[in-house]
């Protein structure tokens, strides 16, 4: 037994329950340390999707934008072969209602990409985030019931003391009581 002072000594009982207590609290933070590091790898793997997805965006939108180009290369081809001025507006007009239709589709698809991008993402999260509080909660209760069964057994192991300690002080204060 460790003894603190002259004649005090730390039961047995309580070192061993300060060990335990001590292994728990490890244990918990050894959890709490790998569902971290799980959940930071979850979220740069979700990150990459996004950031994937976000470069696909980008890709479409480069990509349209070129056919535009393209497609108004092609006006400036027709245009210049153009004989007569009425065939030349005819042309144009044709390239304008054309474009318009043309980039008011091509903005509602990538609008659509970008929304369900978007949706996709924050769905995702909001998975995430409710599997953390859930993990969060179940490491909460298990710190809450290792407490309780901490302070169980001390309160255990101190009326044993108190009582071992009543026994011998009323033991030596009289002697030829039996204990």
């Amino acid at each position: 037994m460790t003894k603190f002072g002259p004649n005090l000594e730390l039961p047995s009982e309580v070192r061993a329950i300060a060990e335990k207590n001590v292994a728990q609290a490890r244990e918990a933070f050894e959890t709490l340390f790998k569902n971290t590091r799980e959940a930071v790898g979850d979220n740069e793997g979700h990150l990459e999707e996004v950031r994937a997805g976000v470069t696909d965006l980008r890709q479409k939108a480069l990509g349209l934008v070129e056919a535009n180009v393209e497609a108004g290369f092609d006006f400036l081809q027709k245009l210049v072969s153009a004989k007569t001025p009425q065939e030349a507006l005819t042309l144009q007009a044709e390239f304008l209602s054309s474009q318009v239709q043309k980039v008011a589709d091509q903005a509602k698809e990538l609008s659509s990409d970008a929304k369900s991008l978007g949706e996709t993402t924050a769905r995702a999260l909001d998975e995430r985030a409710k599997a953390l509080a859930e993990r969060v909660r179940e490491l909460s209760a298990a710190a809450a019931q290792s407490a309780q069964s901490a302070a169980a057994d001390l309160r255990s192991v101190s009326e044993s003391v108190i009582n071992e300690a009543k026994a011998k002080a009323g033991q030596a204060l009289d002697p030829g009581r039996k204990a």
